[in-house]
């Protein structure tokens, strides 16, 4: 029986990124040694082979499935694609170069394990927020006033990229639609919506972690992407 899965979507990886990953993945199975693992790995239509990297997480870990699109589809449904690959009683997702501690993993983690915990989120505490570009502050921050006025949701930082559930709601994850990075915000409102039983979740950056700035032609996408999840009828 597999305990927990953890999908990663990868579109064009940085250099070298595997010894991170195997790092990373690394020290959160042996921390949580009590626990069955598997690992999903979703190419989201990357420009170069990611065969390195699956290569070298194979020859390490026991089970490391593989999901390939043909073109880049967007997170959203990089996600539903490893998610639907799933078995293990608790899903867990992150991005490739795992940004968050691993004791921020382990916490999803603890938290499901609660049986009345349904979804647990991962928020992000002020710390956060001196450690990345001011754009990207700002426009993190102005998400969470909009989300607090207009969906009333658990919470309005909706959009850190850490969470998990249980298996028992992966039908709801995977009635998502959402192709962009929005796809957070459509889930926790359908799972809002259906009276999940939510626990939030304090994460941490690890260390070391640069983030980029946001591009404004992304940012005009996820606008789009806001105003459909925003009327979606749940």
């Amino acid at each position: 029986m597999i305990d927990c899965s953890i999908v990663i979507p990868i579109y064009n990886p940085e250099k070298d990124v595997e010894d991170l990953m195997l790092s990373q993945y690394d020290k959160l199975i042996r921390s949580l040694p009590e626990l069955n693992y598997e690992l999903i790995i979703v190419d989201d239509g990357s420009k170069e082979s990611i065969s390195h990297i699956l290569d070298k997480l194979r020859l390490k870990f026991q089970i490391v499935k593989y999901v390939q699109h043909d073109k880049n589809k967007g997170k959203g449904k990089a996600l539903r694609s490893g998610v639907e690959k799933t078995s293990g009683e608790i899903i867990l997702y992150t991005d490739y170069d795992f940004p968050y501690q691993v004791d921020s993993m382990k916490a999803i983690i603890h938290s499901l394990q609660n049986e009345s915990t349904e979804l647990a989120i991962g928020i992000r505490p002020e710390s956060y927020y001196s450690k990345i570009p001011k754009r990207r502050k700002q426009i993190s921050k102005n998400l969470q006033r909009l989300n607090a006025a207009l969906l009333k949701l658990p919470t309005g930082d909706t959009q850190a990229g850490l969470k998990g559930f249980k298996k028992s709601i992966k039908p709801i994850f995977l009635q998502t639609t959402t192709k962009g990075f929005l796809f957070d915000l459509e889930f926790l409102k359908m799972a809002h919506a259906r009276g999940l039983k939510t626990e939030l979740v304090e994460i941490e950056l690890r260390e070391d972690v640069v983030m980029s700035e946001v591009k404004t032609s992304h940012l005009f996408k996820e606008l789009v992407s806001y105003a459909r999840v925003l009327f979606r009828r749940d």
